[in-house]
């Protein structure tokens, strides 16, 4: 079949006028696969040009979409941050409630309750390849996203244990000294517990508690629930309040300019007892306060329960 020879006659519209070809079988098939195979080019190169384009456009949207991601990771990270330094904060006050109301201290490894150390995979680190960047552990934010709900359980459950304690013991907690004698105290305190030089004699001497400098007139409080069991003038400590707690514990207000109780009077923890002054053996105005314990001065550092988280 291939010996047999084709004609091909192509006539020119409106005219008269042939031509003719004469072709075999094998230039056909040689016509048709130089057809096949200039369209199977045109196709591969075509085709490869717009799945490079459309995949371009597709892996374009993903980076933008992951690029929203991270922010939205990131945002997250900081307001867990921000949560867990919000709970370091509360921690401290619990610590101080729980030594005012005579409660042993939770221990660090209690609070971290085996944060650290080897975590079960969740399988987020399958996907981190798809993060652009930086790469992002989502299996550290998801233990981080636990830990703080761990956290705030742990929290609640103090938080039971102490109001029930509160409630129990109320009255006595009152008559523990816990705050500062006036406001701003933190701020205000000028000498300390212990040996400092004197102002008058400028030897080394014994300082029996903790002096505040304020302006004279300033607000002195009591600093626990008890009973004026003096409020009178009395030498070098001039005008002079002390007020016994019935614990074992006395409080000692000195140099006032005036006093708002009577010796017998019943005062509450944060009540106005008297003014700053200037009064007795003193240099400038201010306010000496003691603690004592069964007749013996103590450092009233540790009795300051400062529970503000702000």
């Amino acid at each position: 079949m291939l010996k047999d020879r084709y004609k091909i006659i192509l006539i020119k519209e409106g005219k008269f006028n042939l031509k003719q070809f004469s072709v075999s079988p094998h230039h056909i098939l040689i016509a048709v696969i130089a057809v096949v195979v200039i369209t199977s080019s045109l196709f591969i190169i075509f085709s490869e040009q717009f799945v490079k384009w459309t995949g371009s456009k597709v892996i374009e949207k993903h980076r933008k979409n992951n690029q929203a991601l991270i922010q939205t990771i990131e945002g997250n990270q900081k307001t867990i941050n921000v949560l867990l330094e919000e709970l370091d904060k509360i921690k401290k006050q619990d610590n101080m409630l729980r030594k005012l109301v005579k409660l042993p201290p939770i221990h660090d490894d209690i609070r971290k309750m085996g944060f650290g150390g080897t975590q079960n995979k969740s399988g987020s680190e399958d996907i981190n390849y798809l993060l652009p960047g930086d790469p992002v552990d989502l299996d550290a934010l998801q233990n981080d996203i636990n830990y703080v709900n761990r956290l705030i359980n742990l929290e609640l459950l103090i938080y039971e244990e102490l109001t029930e304690e509160i409630n129990i013991n109320l009255d006595k907690i009152l008559t523990f000294p816990a705050i500062y004698p006036m406001k701003n105290g933190r701020k205000q305190l000028s000498s300390n517990f212990g040996y400092r030089r004197d102002p008058f004699s400028n030897k080394y001497k014994f300082h029996d508690g903790h002096d505040y400098s304020a302006q004279i007139g300033t607000g002195v409080h009591s600093t626990a629930d008890g009973r004026v069991k003096q409020s009178r003038y009395w030498g070098s400590f001039g005008n002079y309040i002390e007020v016994d707690h019935g614990n074992g514990y006395v409080t000692v207000y000195g140099h006032l300019s005036k006093r708002n109780v009577k010796t017998g009077d019943k005062v509450l923890r944060g009540q106005k007892i008297g003014e700053v002054g200037n009064t007795g053996r003193s240099t400038a105005p201010h306010l000496h306060y003691e603690i004592k314990y069964q007749k013996k001065s103590i450092d009233p550092t540790p009795f300051y329960f400062d529970t503000s988280i702000n």
